[in-house]
Order: C-alpha cells, then sequence, then structure tokens
C-alpha cells in the first residue's frame, strides 16, 4: 500500500506542452481584472513569484488537476476570495505553492 506521500507525489506530476514531465510544486490561479477566470499556472518550483510558469492550463484542467489531488472545493468561474482561499490552503498543506490574483488585464 502506498503511504500519503506517494499519493500526493503521483497527484502532483503534469507534463508541459513539450512532453516533459515535471512535479507540480506551485499553483498560481489568474483571474482578469474583471474576475472571469483566465487560467492556472503550474511551477516546478515552490513559489509563483518572480519564476517562468513551467505550463498553462485551462478551466476544466485545472479542475481536473484539483480533483485528482484531492481537493473537494470547487475553482469558481468568477474570482472569490474566500473560496480560492480555501484551495490554497488545502494546497499548502500537501506541499505546493499557491495564489491567486485578479490582475490579468486582457483589454
Amino acid at each position: 500500500m502506498k503511504n500519503f506521500n506517494e499519493f500526493i507525489n503521483e497527484g502532483s506530476r503534469y507534463v508541459d506542452r513539450a512532453g516533459k514531465p515535471f512535479n507540480i510544486k506551485g499553483i498560481n490561479f489568474v483571474y482578469t481584472d474583471r474576475g472571469r477566470f483566465y487560467g492556472t499556472s503550474l511551477y516546478d518550483v515552490k513559489k509563483t513569484a518572480n519564476v517562468n510558469k513551467r505550463s498553462k492550463i485551462g478551466y476544466d484542467a485545472t479542475e481536473a488537476l484539483l480533483s485528482s489531488l484531492g481537493i473537494k472545493e470547487k475553482l469558481p468561474m468568477y474570482y472569490e476570495d474566500g473560496t480560492l482561499d480555501k484551495i490554497c490552503k488545502e494546497l499548502t498543506r500537501k506541499g505546493i505553492a499557491c495564489d491567486h490574483g485578479d490582475y490579468m488585464d486582457v483589454s
């Protein structure tokens, strides 16, 4: 039987667009400045600022990823501080740095 850390490591593995696998160590949920979901940036380092993202995924892929990591909270389509804080808190407990913001200007 696998231990907890082995399950976490399986759930946090991802393949970037070039087909190279990596372990997710950071996640940033990005929303537009009008509050609509824009995308999720994935990082192979344990931070989300001042580093290049390894991959960017959309809403459905983010929902699938969160589910595979055992996150039961549903990702909001529109920016909700409280819900995103809960998701980030759970991810942090699993050893993944997490951040969110509604700063993407798409105009």
